[in-house]
């Protein structure tokens, strides 16, 4: 099947999906059914952008046999997923439409399918197929995990939007230089505040209004997924020359910066309010676990009781990824740490033996099946919520600061870097004490740690 006939194919889906939704939006809805129509519209987005950042073509590949029934294997799976990424583009427009938008049929309805293999005149792939071909490589590769897969596609989506989505050949440096202000503009939690609206029609909507912007780091991933997009159809020779060059990253100022570490008087408001009613033991537990070790959040989270013993003599957290539903940022984050005397104290060992089952806490907590989203967005939503409503209200403080409070009070004790960085789990870059050198013995670190005094 050429590249003309999928085309043909798909744009016949399309065309024929929109039609369906003129149909639907004939219907005499009541208030309450538009509303909630609206809901399954949002929901069904979400789940079909699950779908393409997972390749998964289960609920595609009967209609792509319908359309093309003697098409071979793999030109099946090809028209799948383009009928996959047709039916999410229905579904947006249609979801655009009862936020206040015209609906906009797609382009050459007028062509018959008949004459769709006509000769014509060749070009370069476009912005989107480029990105689309770029994503299905770095997926094919193993390279991108379905998380990934999924915020990477929706950031070349919108870097072709922006930029009109023209035939990647015909970019220029000065529409790069000008999508490189355009980013700049874009506001923070976009896809949240303005649902169903284009970035274009964001940018058109805002104008100069004053309101929060992206902040530098996220300006700079995105223009980073530009340069590689264009760098990567060089390499495949779709052009001779990269425009993306002319961008240059926006200053992000020092990285300390970046979130700010908890005082005492944040510590002692965040465990007046998680004390102030009644909780789950999650709610209690893992907050102190975080503030005493400095761990991160999915690591205290997934603690099972058989992680928390003793060696060495040594009461300890071992931080590893011996379970299906365990993961692990990095290879040094594997690793044991001290348990802190004043967690003792509060009856951690008593918690972890009256607690039933494998974990220590529950799975809906610590653990989503859903490759899209990180296992612990929810507790993360929950407790920075908490955090919030404790009066802590610099968005720069949130629960990952507990890791910059341990690592600072450390350094002001006068903890050597290197254990600092085996009670975090950081990679310690010291040829020395790094690479050639031994793990701090157990005592040594709980040492190290029962000299940090916390408000708790």
């Amino acid at each position: 099947m050429t590249k003309d006939q999928l085309d043909a194919l798909t744009r016949q889906y399309l065309i024929a999906s929109f039609d369906e939704i003129e149909a639907r939006l004939a219907l005499d809805w009541t208030p309450g059914g538009l509303e909630e129509y609206s809901f399954q519209l949002n929901e069904k987005c979400h789940d079909l952008a699950g779908s393409l950042a997972e390749l998964d073509l289960r609920q595609t590949l009967p209609v792509a046999r319908q359309l093309a029934p003697e098409a071979s294997e793999t030109d099946l799976r090809v028209l799948a997923r383009r009928v996959l990424e047709a039916q999410l583009t229905a579904t947006k427009a249609e979801l655009r439409v009862l936020s206040g938008e015209p609906l906009r049929h797609p382009r050459h309805r007028s062509v018959p399918l008949e004459t769709a293999t006509e000769a014509a005149p060749k070009v370069t792939p476009k912005v989107s197929e480029i990105a689309s071909m770029y994503a299905e490589e770095r997926i094919a590769q193993g390279k991108w995990s379905a998380r990934t897969a999924a915020q990477g596609r929706s950031i070349l989506q919108m870097i072709a939007l922006l930029l009109g989505d023209p035939p990647v050949a015909e970019v220029t440096k000065d529409a790069i230089r000008r999508l490189g202000l355009e980013i700049v503009k874009l506001p923070a939690n976009m896809s949240k505040k303005y649902p169903g609206l284009s970035p274009r029609q964001v940018l058109d909507h805002l104008g100069d209004q004053e309101v929060p912007r992206l902040e530098s780091r996220s300006v700079n991933k995105i223009y980073q997924h530009v340069r590689t997009i264009f760098r990567w159809a060089q390499e495949h020779d779709h052009i001779t020359q990269s425009p993306a060059t002319v961008l240059r990253d926006v200053e992000e100022g020092r990285a300390q910066d970046a979130r700010k570490v908890f005082d005492d008087g944040d510590i002692q408001s965040l465990f007046a309010y998680i004390a102030g009613a009644p909780r789950e033991p999650y709610g209690v537990w893992i907050p102190r676990i975080m503030a005493y070790t400095g761990c991160r959040m999915g690591e205290a989270a997934q603690l099972r009781k058989v992680d928390v013993r003793q060696d060495q003599g040594v009461w300890v957290f071992d931080f590893n990824e011996e379970s299906e539903q365990k993961t692990l940022k990095t290879d040094s984050s594997q690793r044991l740490v001290p348990i802190h005397p004043r967690l003792l104290e509060l009856g951690l060992v008593d918690f972890v033996k009256g607690c039933e089952g494998e974990f220590l806490f529950p799975e809906r907590v610590r653990f989503t099946d859903k490759a899209t989203r990180g296992n612990v967005d929810r507790l993360s939503k929950q407790l920075n919520r908490w955090l919030r409503q404790a009066g802590v209200s610099d968005k720069r403080k949130t629960f990952q600061s507990f890791r910059g409070t341990m690592a600072t009070r450390l350094k002001d004790l006068g903890i050597p870097e290197y254990q600092i960085a085996e009670i975090l789990g950081h990679e310690n870059d010291n040829i020395t004490t790094g690479r050639y050198g031994k793990r701090t013995g157990l005592s040594t670190l709980a040492d190290a740690l029962g000299r940090l005094h916390l408000p708790i």
